[in-house]
């Protein structure tokens, strides 16, 4: 029985703005999205038959509920495979925290069977099984630093951020994303479907762009979560150069001109 081990990196959203209301009930959005250090990892082993979960935190879903079991039961029916599969996550990203963890763990799934089963897929596929789980999932199907929009499954490889000193902070609070979204206000919508972010974004140095970086859904998310808030204040007050919610929360990240005044800021 063959056994593997893949590692789901999580993410930060680095820009979130709420573009509009869209019929199916999602809203078009435009994010520049960017891979972490901060890691789920997987391990994968073949069995008779089934799909098996496991992990280190008891209370995650173990059926169609879970992003990972939800991959597997797609992919052995498209292509008809009768054997099992016992998957092991090791959980390291926080859930509910707007780092991808959900979406990211259905990604490395998807590429780790690919290969484990010697599947072939094309990348369109992967994206059409991404799009059966969940959005965020097209962009875990890259690496690195990607422009993103749609409902979060258009996905666009743009150059790399690589900011050296980054603290990620993630308070108790825990914040459902279908809860934020259901707090969006008409106002709270830019309807700008230009890509003004992402032309600025290519001729600008790392510093030059930090101006322009936001998310949306801070303003919504901190009327009701003042913790969340404070941990941005706190790092501004910290000299953080920029700090953001990342995605809908609860996870707060800022980006430190130095390791001094960032490893003080964590203090």
């Amino acid at each position: 029985m063959k056994k593997t081990k893949i590692k789901a990196f999580g993410k930060i959203n680095l820009y979130f703005e709420l573009v509009n209301k869209r019929q199916d009930g999602y809203h078009d959005i435009k994010s520049i999205m960017q891979n972490i250090d901060l890691y789920d990892e997987l391990t994968l082993e073949e069995s008779v038959k089934g799909i098996e979960i496991d992990s280190n935190i008891k209370s995650i879903p173990k059926d169609q509920k879970n992003t990972v079991y939800k991959a597997a039961e797609i992919i052995k029916e498209i292509f008809g495979i009768n054997k099992g599969i016992k998957i092991f996550i090791n959980k390291r990203i926080p859930h509910e925290a707007g780092l991808g963890g959900g979406s990211s763990d259905a990604a490395a799934l998807i590429e780790a069977l690919d290969k484990m089963w010697d599947l072939n897929m094309k990348e369109e596929l992967k994206h059409k099984i991404a799009d059966k789980i969940g959005t965020d999932v097209h962009f875990f199907l890259e690496d690195g630093t990607s422009y993103v929009t749609g409902k979060g499954d258009i996905t666009e490889k743009i150059k790399n951020f690589t900011w050296n000193n980054i603290l990620l902070v993630k308070p108790k609070i825990s914040i459902s994303t279908p809860y934020v979204y259901s707090k969006v206000k008409k106002e709270d919508l830019s309807h700008d479907n230009t890509n003004s972010i992402l032309e600025l974004y290519k001729r600008s140095k790392e510093k030059e762009i930090i101006p322009y970086l936001k998310n949306d859904l801070e303003k919504i998310v901190f009327e009701e979560f003042k913790e969340v808030e404070n941990i941005k204040k706190a790092m501004i007050k910290s000299k953080a150069r920029l700090s953001l919610m990342s995605g809908s929360g609860s996870s707060v990240f800022g980006l430190f001109d130095n390791k001094i005044d960032m490893v003080e800021c964590k203090k």
